[in-house]
């Protein structure tokens, strides 16, 4: 059947052009709008986000114009476990920064919706959170407003600051936050007298597997793995044959992920011979001297052994021994962490099986060890000792 413009129904088109004035930016007349740019840095370690904001407002007019309010930016910083959620805690930091900009805004400015710029993501939590927000805000990403190829809307280009002369203090506020998280985690990462420590103790454990395969070359599968007092707990795994170079690249990955200056890391262990072997390291120069003269080690790990081996000396590092399967809870959380790379489907946790893995990690961590909660930190894939001459002259090596 053909079809006949007879059949179509006659239309008319009833759009008109939108004012954009009265849309967006809401009120936008030539006066302007104010626009507050928030950009926010955050230095993670040691189980710790260490933030630094700062909030630059300027009003925005259709000529192009960039006037800045304040020369200076409102600056703010803050620490938090990583125990307790970064989306909570940076917004929070965002909408007390969107209230002290405010007050610096004209009154006349106040009158038609204020655009805040920053980070897209803070930003929908925050007006999830506060719907309040919605009523006197409207907000813009942070990178769309600093991209000179992003214009997406006639919003970014109304607030853009790429290619005005704002532009260059927004960049000065943006290295100052990147300031202001450094200086907060060497604030609370500063090297602490003695008798000032806090301790915090970690349990690591390694598990071994042979095999067969020939995917794995050098004859098995290992898996080291760690579980602080916290719930933070880390996994790493290689190929290795000695069970014992694992149980010492596991206490030295415990000191690279947990340590800093003001605690007194206690590594726990089940391995006599890894503990008398890092002992060894630690108090003979000639034993150490040796180990290093061997040349087979990697350079990274070297450097950070010289650090522990330091620790250990001034006692800002406690290696402890404790019996292994005797039903202490950390203890146990960490052994069952390093066997899950034995056990796992396919014996390699591949990229897509991560979050399954994890996930199952955090539940043996909550059953066995009674934390609230299980958070898993970062491994170095370069933290793995390679067996070593130096080995065999300790007798509980083997």
């Amino acid at each position: 059947m053909e079809l006949t413009p007879a059949q179509f129904k006659r239309s008319q088109l009833t759009w008109e052009p939108p004012d954009y004035t009265s849309s967006y930016p809401a009120g936008f007349t030539e006066q302007g709008v104010a626009v507050i740019a928030i950009s926010m840095d955050q230095v993670r370690a040691a189980g710790s986000c260490h933030v630094g904001l700062t909030a630059l407002t300027y009003i925005s007019r259709e000529n192009g114009e960039r006037e800045l309010i304040s020369q200076e930016p409102l600056t703010d910083s803050a620490s938090h476990c990583l125990m307790t959620s970064c989306d909570s805690v940076h917004t929070d930091m965002l909408g007390r920064a969107i209230l002290q900009a405010m007050e610096h805004i004209p009154a006349q400015y106040q009158q038609n919706l204020i655009t805040v710029a920053a980070d897209k993501h803070y930003l929908k939590q925050l007006f999830r959170k506060l719907p309040q927000f919605r009523s006197f805000l409207e907000y813009r990403s942070i990178d769309k407003v600093l991209n000179p190829y992003e214009a997406h809307s006639l919003g970014e280009i109304h607030v853009k600051l790429a290619g005005t002369p704002a532009a260059d203090s927004m960049a000065l506020a943006m290295d100052q936050a990147t300031a202001l998280a450094h200086q907060e985690y060497e604030a609370k990462t500063a090297v602490q007298p003695l008798d000032n420590l806090t301790p915090y103790k970690v349990f690591t454990d390694c598990s071994y597997r042979s095999t067969n395969n020939k995917r794995y070359l050098k004859g098995g599968r290992m898996g080291i793995g760690g579980v602080s007092e916290e719930g933070f707990f880390f996994h790493s795994h290689y190929d290795a044959t000695n069970i014992m170079t694992g149980e010492l690249s596991a206490m030295l990955a415990a000191f690279h992920i947990f340590y800093h200056g003001g605690r007194q890391l206690i590594i726990n262990t089940d391995s006599l011979g890894a503990l008398t072997f890092l002992l060894r390291l630690s108090h003979s120069r000639a034993s150490y001297a040796q180990w290093v003269a061997e040349g087979v080690q990697n350079q990274e790990v070297l450097a950070l052994m010289e650090k522990l081996t330091e620790a250990i000396r001034e006692r800002r590092v406690i290696v402890k021994h404790v019996p292994g399967h005797t039903g202490h809870g950390l203890q146990e959380s960490s052994d069952s962490v390093s066997k899950m790379h034995r056990h796992f489907p396919g014996q390699v946790v591949d990229k897509s099986h991560v979050s399954e893995f994890n996930q199952r990690c955090e539940s043996i961590i909550t059953a066995l060890s009674g934390c609230e909660k299980a958070l898993r930190l970062p491994c170095p894939a370069w933290l793995t000792i390679k067996p070593s001459a130096i080995h065999a002259r300790n007798r509980l090596w083997k």
